[in-house]
């Protein structure tokens, strides 16, 4: 399988994403045990940094106004956390402590449900040479509070991917509980007698669910002809159907607002670049127009593909040095690229506030990585969060 260098959101991406795999051993997709880095620097000189929208600061009034509150995971020396805050800066606390000492985080923050309502954790748990990872959903209370889990995974090696349908009601996951890794669905409509149901059942290995924004479809990637591919399923797992075809791995896959396209990361170039495609697998294109060994202007290693809240954009991170990243965004129907930060720092996944008015991200760029907002072009950088540890993995909540 392909590999991958940090978290993302993706997540996909509605879930959590980590790190390396090798062929046809792992998934391409594994919960987190660092916070981001990037890959090795490039062996071209890279260009200047590009210049990048100037303009106020967020002004008290503007972040006041931006619904919802922000959870995240914090790492401090006691251990990693699930935190909250508010795009103000206010109501900063932790919400879900995990356990201290070494190794991955043993809490992480997934996806929140589209009503705010629910959210999903993965827990790590690492003892006697054993790894176990399980899935929980908790119910938000209106501070942002987590309550007692509704539901809990059987834990296994690898839990993890969890993705939310659009009507909230179930969640989506892969799971190695009696296969290599499947896909698998709770159905949370009777709160009180959730319902697991198995979506895939094949040898070769299947990840990274993804819902169609109508709730009938699901993307997923899967090696069940020989490398990584993309594949759109029923929604209750029925005709599985092939959407890429290539000799190198294809991954990620992430919907556009209105179900025509599909987003995913592809190594077919030798680097991993971002594509776009059909979900019947026609018109697939680069959505950057260089070609890696040409680039003058772009770099490789793109990751973190978000679609902006109007449809007509997708935000993204692209590798800028040795340890830096920059995010950019890209006009689908124009395919002009604009840049939302310099990239001389490390900055990473980008996530749209509810309203579509405000982005969040992590970056290095003051020293140990925190969290930003900014405006959808760039403008209005201002520091969130601001304690000693790492703070990254962004979940924007609706409320």
């Amino acid at each position: 399988m392909h590999r991958r260098s940090t978290i993302s959101s993706s997540v996909a991406l509605g879930g959590l994403l980590l790190a390396a795999c090798g062929s046809g051993a792992q998934s391409p997709a594994q919960p987190a045990a660092t916070a981001p880095a990037t890959a090795e620097a490039p062996t071209q000189p890279l260009p200047p940094a590009p210049a990048i929208p100037e303009g106020p600061a967020l002004g008290a009034d503007e972040r006041a106004a931006a619904p919802g509150r922000i959870f995240f995971l914090a790492e401090r020396e006691g251990g990693a956390a699930i935190d909250v805050i508010l795009p103000s800066g206010q109501g900063a606390k932790t919400m879900l402590q995990g356990t201290g000492g070494e190794g991955p985080p043993s809490v992480l923050p997934g996806p929140i449900s589209p009503s705010g309502e629910l959210m999903a954790i993965i827990t790590v748990d690492e003892h006697e040479g054993g790894h176990f990872e399980r899935i929980e959903v908790r119910p938000l209370g209106a501070a942002g509070e987590l309550g007692e889990p509704l539901w809990r995974s059987e834990t296994a090696p690898q839990v993890r991917s969890p993705a939310w349908s659009p009507d909230g009601r179930k969640l989506a996951f892969e799971a190695a509980f009696s296969s290599f890794r499947d896909i698998y669905a709770v159905d949370l409509a009777d709160r009180a007698a959730p319902k697991l149901n198995r979506l895939t059942d094949h040898p070769a290995g299947n990840y990274e669910p993804a819902w169609s924004p109508d709730g009938r479809r699901i993307a997923f990637v899967s090696s069940r002809d020989g490398n990584a591919e993309i594949y759109v399923m029923h929604a209750d797992g029925r005709e599985p159907q092939r959407v890429t075809h290539f000799q190198l791995d294809d991954w990620g896959p992430v919907w556009s607002r209105d179900g025509g396209l599909l987003a995913f990361l592809s190594n077919r170039e030798s680097a991993e670049r971002i594509f776009l495609v059909k979900p019947d697998g026609t018109d697939l294109r680069r959505l950057t127009a260089d070609a890696p060994g040409d680039r003058k202007e772009f770099e490789p290693a793109e990751a973190e593909p978000t679609f902006t809240p109007d449809g007509g954009g997708l935000v993204f991170s692209t590798r800028t040095g040795s340890q830096q990243a920059a995010l950019r965004r890209a006009d689908l129907a124009t395919g002009a690229i604009v840049p939302l930060t310099a990239g001389t720092s490390s900055n990473r996944e980008p996530v749209f506030s509810p309203d579509g008015k405000l982005l969040v991200f992590a970056s290095d760029r003051d020293g140990d990585p925190e969290l930003y907002l900014m405006r959808p072009d760039g403008s209005g950088v201002v520091r969130l969060t601001d304690r000693k540890g790492v703070d990254w993995l962004p979940r924007w909540s609706p409320r």
